[in-house]
Formats: structure tokens, C-alpha cells, sequence
């Protein structure tokens, strides 16, 4: 479809003289008379580009322009036009958001060129502010939507927020969402540097894992949520544990552990398996948009197919499945064989490569109990390595029940492993 200009000019011949050109060069042409009238049709067809006349009676073109500009999502370029005694103040217009600006009387060599330049810088800042767009909550069903009501009823506020949910979920991406329903920039935290790194202000401040915090930054995060020993940040933990997990953990503070009580729940996919053909269709686009992989079409049959496949990794996993069958092929559609083909693939990639057995020497001086709590340190090790020092998943692996693990890990001095 072609460009829509909008022609904001007191004169009538003008007016229809360039109506005429930019028509016979193929664009949509409005035209106004005054700012009243330009409004009106600003706000009716949304024009791609606006031409906008200086002097113009009651209300001049720079006030017109600055009321425009003063809109912080306004990105329709404007190119002022400007008789022989107002170049100045067409000059001092581009300051405050003008694109450029056009001599009277009017070269239409270098109007259609002008307006060809400017077209193409709208059209690049929006594919640009288009892609650079952070990840969003993709779905319909009533659990996501139940969850972005949540989220727009606290963005308003600086209480610090707490979410659970698995690994996988997307924790982070609620996150950044909640972030930017608050105008608020979105700042990883770094453990390593404790409260030395540089936090801008009026940023939001993220924990992705509060489990794997020393005691003293969590001392240090209490005094300023609980406090108010930091006004100037918005802290958002997060955990993959439940809040019985989390006070039964020796890893955490009971006192920052108590904040899950009423933590934020991040849903895990399988609880919301009809969001499927969204997130294929959202994530499809973003690696087209980020990763100039090409675009491809799930069909119905191959949408159901996906619905009913159990995502042990959550979305994270969906990701990286949509990632993978994008890379795959350039056919334009997915076919289910293709489908089965790259889910066994990825299976495979995630069967962990480690020994099923562990040799451990064993020193024949120590009696029985120390070759016992020897055997159990390398076992549970191991076994904390493997699933990422996840309790849940080492309680399952081991047969274990939680709290009596958490005993015997501080008792073996592994309660610290990370």
C-alpha cells in the first residue's frame, strides 16, 4: 500500500498544486488548511509523513509540530516548509523533531526527494524499534490474561515483587513485561558484585535465582526492600522453588524465603497448552525479526500435534525447538514428520552426558561411618551436579524425602554447593 502525506498549508493553491504531484507519484494525499484542520485529519487516517507549513493563521507550524513531538510514541516524520524569511526558523524547528525542512517556492525535485528520505526513515525506525522490542507473555487462555491483569494492578507500585515458577518459564520475561508497563528499564543483577555495580536510577532491579544469593547479600536486599534503605530501585526475585521448598531450604533466609507466601506464580506450559499456536506464531516472527531465519507456517494438524507433546522444558524448550525446525529447512511449511524428526533430535542433545557409576578410593584406616559419609559426599555431589543443585529433582533422584536432605547435605558440608 502506498504512503499516506498529510499537506498542512494556508494556501489553496499550494495545497492542490502538491496534492497533485504527490498523487501522480503514486502516494495517498490529504490536505489541511490550518492546525484545527490538520488534527482532525492527523487523527483520522494516520499520514506516514506530514508536509507542514511555517506561517499559518492562529496557530503556527512549530506549535503545531511541538504538540506533536511532545507525544513520546509520535514517530511520523514532519518536513516543514518554509518561505525565504523563515529558513531560520525552519532550521530551529529540526530540534524539536522536524525531519527536515523545504524552501519556498518549492523545487519539487528536492520535495520528492526529500519525501522519499523521509519515508524511508520512518520505515526504518519502525522496523528498528520493532525488533529491538523485548520478549512479551504470548497467549490468550485465561491463566496468561489473568496474569497480565496482575501485572498492570501492581506496575504502578515500588513494592518489590517476588515470582515462582520452574525453570523454563519465563520468569524473566514476566519480568521485563512488568517492566515496561512501569516505564522502568529492567537491570540484571549480578551476585558477584553484590550492591558495588552501577544500577541507573528508577531502574527495576532483577534476581533471577534467589537461592544461589550469599547470606549476606540477602541480608543486604532485605535492609533495602524491608527498610527502605533503597528508594531509588524496584526489586524483583524470582526463584524456581515454591515457598515450602524455599523454607525448608538451608540456602536461603527464612526471613527472605517468608516473602513467597504471596509471590507472583508463573505458570508452567502445560498449563496453558492452548497458547501453543500463538507462541509458535510470536516466536516465529521473532526469529525471523532477530535472527533473519526464514519464515515458516505451522499448520493446523502440526499446531495440535505440538499441543499434545509434553514440554519438559516449558517454553524455554519451545524456543529452542522453534528455533531449530526454523534453521532446518526453507520449505514454507512445517510438515509433522519434519516435526518428530527435530523433537527427537533435540531429546537426544538433552539426555544428560553423564557416567551412570562413579569410582571412589577408599581408605581402608577409616572405620565404617566415614566410609559411609565418604560414599554419600561424592554421591550427593555427583547427584547436585547432574540436576543443577535443583532440590526438587535431587530429592527424586536420591528417593529422598526434602527436609531429611537438607540434613544430610549441611551435615556433609554441601549445603554451600553451587
Amino acid at each position: 500500500m502506498s504512503a499516506r502525506i498529510l499537506v498542512v498549508d494556508d494556501e489553496p493553491d499550494i495545497r492542490f498544486l502538491l496534492k497533485e504531484i504527490l498523487e501522480d507519484e503514486g502516494y495517498q494525499v490529504d490536505i489541511a488548511e490550518h492546525a484545527r484542520a490538520a488534527n482532525e485529519k492527523r487523527s483520522a487516517n494516520k499520514p506516514d509523513l506530514v508536509l507542514l507549513d511555517i506561517w499559518m493563521p492562529e496557530v503556527d507550524g512549530v506549535t503545531l509540530l511541538k504538540e506533536w513531538k511532545s507525544s513520546p510514541i509520535d514517530i511520523c516524520p514532519v518536513v516543514m516548509m518554509s518561505g525565504h524569511g523563515t529558513v531560520e526558523t525552519a532550521v530551529e524547528a529540526t530540534k524539536f523533531g522536524a525531519y527536515d525542512f523545504v524552501e519556498k517556492p518549492l523545487s519539487m525535485a528536492k520535495l520528492l526527494n526529500t519525501v522519499k528520505a523521509a519515508l524511508a526513515s520512518a520505515t526504518l525506525s519502525t522496523e528498528k524499534a520493532r525488533i529491538s522490542k523485548n520478549e512479551e507473555p504470548v497467549g490468550n487462555s485465561e491463566i496468561v490474561q489473568q496474569l497480565k491483569l496482575r501485572m498492570q494492578s501492581i506496575s504502578r507500585s515500588s513494592d518489590p515483587v517476588f515470582f515462582s515458577g520452574a525453570n523454563g518459564t519465563g520468569r524473566k520475561i514476566w519480568a521485563s513485561y512488568l517492566c515496561e508497563l512501569s516505564d522502568s528499564s529492567l537491570q540484571s543483577f549480578d551476585s558477584s558484585k553484590g550492591f558495588n555495580q552501577y544500577l541507573p536510577l528508577s531502574s527495576s532491579v532483577y534476581i533471577e535465582e534467589v537461592g544461589e544469593l550469599s547470606p549476606d547479600v540477602q541480608l543486604n536486599l532485605l535492609k533495602a526492600i524491608l527498610d527502605g534503605g533503597d528508594s531509588k530501585h524496584r526489586y524483583i526475585f524470582a526463584s524456581r522453588s515454591s515457598h515450602r521448598e524455599l523454607i525448608e531450604s538451608s540456602f536461603i533466609l527464612p526471613k527472605m524465603a517468608a516473602n513467597w507466601d504471596n509471590a507472583i506464580r508463573i505458570p508452567s506450559l502445560c498449563e496453558h497448552i492452548e497458547d501453543i499456536p500463538e507462541l509458535l506464531e510470536y516466536y516465529v516472527n521473532w526469529y525471523s525479526d532477530h535472527e533473519q531465519l526464514p519464515y515458516r507456517h505451522f499448520g493446523v494438524a502440526a499446531q495440535n500435534f505440538l499441543r499434545n507433546h509434553e514440554w519438559l522444558g516449558d517454553i524455554l524448550q519451545l524456543k529452542q525447538f522453534i528455533k531449530k525446525i526454523l534453521a532446518n529447512s526453507y520449505e514454507e511449511t512445517v510438515e509433522r514428520e519434519e516435526i518428530e524428526l527435530v523433537l527427537k533430535q533435540l531429546q537426544f542433545q538433552a539426555v544428560p552426558k553423564e557416567p551412570s557409576s562413579i569410582q571412589l578410593t577408599v581408605n581402608l584406616d577409616m572405620d565404617l561411618r566415614e566410609a559411609r559419609e565418604a560414599f554419600e559426599k561424592e554421591y550427593l555431589s555427583r547427584h547436585l551436579e547432574i540436576c543443577g543443585n535443583n532440590m526438587t529433582e535431587l530429592a527424586r533422584r536420591v528417593g529422598q524425602e526434602r527436609t531429611n536432605l537438607y540434613r544430610k547435605l549441611k551435615s556433609l558440608g554441601l549445603h554451600n554447593k553451587k
